[in-house]
């Protein structure tokens, strides 16, 4: 899989966008920072929490960076031409592409640029076909455990020294081999790595030899997170072997996400760690309504995205099922706390996870099952609210997208048997 630099397929569109309207490269990027902060979009993998009304020095070039970096690969798909006199022009496609976005909507967009992309790459088929590879028991669903100190009782106000951290990646170290054994049925002993982590972060001047010194408090955050990707990049290379490295990997599975092959969750409810898993197969045909095509490839296989719809029959065996497994992870989520809503966004990851559908087919079919509701039509009655739960944050919401449902962003659900269901 090719490297690439930004994960928001809406790039392409604000880029197009901004050459649409000028041509001189400067005057493209001034366009261009106005509408990704309009978009908020960040350079990582979630969006920003609020607009940057005056981006420092430091944020100008990451926003350049990231300019010359959907440049290139708008390029590299024939959607602009850049001129001799520093002028950028789109090509007919381009323009078409930026036609369609406004015509038939941001899911029509992404899968035509997903078509560029598996044109030149055929980096999603890679992407599916390794996942599947990687756990063919287990429907290609890859676990990635990841506890923070706090998580695992350390404190922060107590992780002052080496030791302590240490300490700390103890008790992490027990906690993965116990996971490595649950997910993978494997006994893994990993002191010998814990110490080269531990070595690699002395060694870089992030935690002093003597074991009893303190660290720099401003390190703390960039150690767990040494720590935190160490681990993860372990699972994926050693454990799952996968030959692509933790950044390739995250971003074409963003990517892969945000067309519905993939679906990727930071935190699944009921696990501490971040879950991928695909929505999609890679076949030479299937004999199944619930799959569409979306590419065929010169071999005769073809990618199928997992989008079942409801249909027009009133007793719709997908809707039956959905409401089911609905019902089912809305009562799995209250028994842990007090309120009779619960977060819609883990309802979300429960649901997905257990029918092996994308966010984007989950959010298409609440919204026909919260109408059918409203009118009425349901043996349940579902109650959705923009809401916050109290403990949680603006950022946890952010970096977990929220669900569209009757033109709003909802945050919470609450769901009533009306006429029995199951708990």
């Amino acid at each position: 899989m090719p490297s690439r630099k930004f994960y928001f397929l809406d790039y392409f569109f604000i880029f197009l966008s901004s050459v649409e309207k000028n041509i001189v490269q400067d005057d493209v990027f001034n366009a261009f920072k106005i509408l990704k902060q309009e978009y908020r979009l960040g350079e990582s993998k979630y969006k920003k929490l609020e607009e940057v009304e005056n981006p420092t020095p430091h944020q100008q070039r990451r926003y350049r960076y990231t300019f010359n970096k959907v440049m290139d690969e708008c390029k590299e798909y024939g959607l602009l031409i850049e001129g001799t006199d520093n002028t950028i022009h789109l090509t007919e496609e381009g323009k078409r592409l930026l036609h369609q976005y406004r015509t038939e909507g941001v899911r029509t967009f992404n899968i035509s640029i997903f078509r560029l992309m598996e044109e030149s790459h055929k980096a999603f088929r890679t992407l599916v076909e390794f996942l599947y590879g990687a756990n063919s028991k287990g429907s290609g669903v890859l676990v990635f455990p990841h506890y923070s100190p706090l998580e695992l009782n350390f404190s922060r106000i107590k992780i002052q020294t080496t030791q302590d951290m240490i300490r700390y990646t103890e008790s992490l170290v027990k906690k993965l081999q116990g996971d490595i054994e649950r997910y993978l049925k494997r006994n893994v002993d990993l002191i010998p790595k814990n110490q080269v982590l531990l070595e690699k972060i002395i060694h870089d001047s992030l935690l002093p030899e003597s074991p009893s010194r303190r660290f720099d408090p401003k390190d703390y955050n960039k150690i767990t997170k040494r720590i935190r990707d160490f681990w993860l990049t372990y699972f994926l290379q050693e454990l799952y072997e996968c030959p692509y490295s933790m950044t390739s990997f995250d971003m074409w599975g963003y990517r892969a996400r945000q067309i519905g092959i993939i679906q990727v969750t930071e935190s699944y409810p009921f696990i501490n760690g971040k879950l991928v898993y695909p929505t999609s197969v890679v076949l030479s045909d299937v004999r199944s309504d619930d799959f569409s095509e979306i590419y065929h490839y010169p071999d005769g296989k073809r990618l199928f995205i997992h989008k079942p719809t409801l249909g027009e029959e009133e007793n719709s065996p997908y809707k039956d099922k959905f409401i089911a497994t609905l019902v089912k992870g809305y009562f799995d989520l209250k028994r842990r706390v007090r309120y009779n809503f619960v977060n819609l966004v883990s309802l979300r990851e429960i649901v997905c996870f257990r029918l092996k559908i994308s966010m984007h087919t989950f959010e298409e079919t609440l919204n026909e099952i919260y109408r059918l509701n409203i009118s009425g039509q349901l043996h349940i009655h579902i109650s959705l609210e923009v809401d916050k739960l109290p403990e949680e944050t603006s950022a946890m919401y952010m970096k977990r997208e929220p669900v569209m449902v009757d033109g709003s962003y909802r945050n919470i659900i609450a769901i009533d048997i009306a006429k029995g269901g199951p708990k």
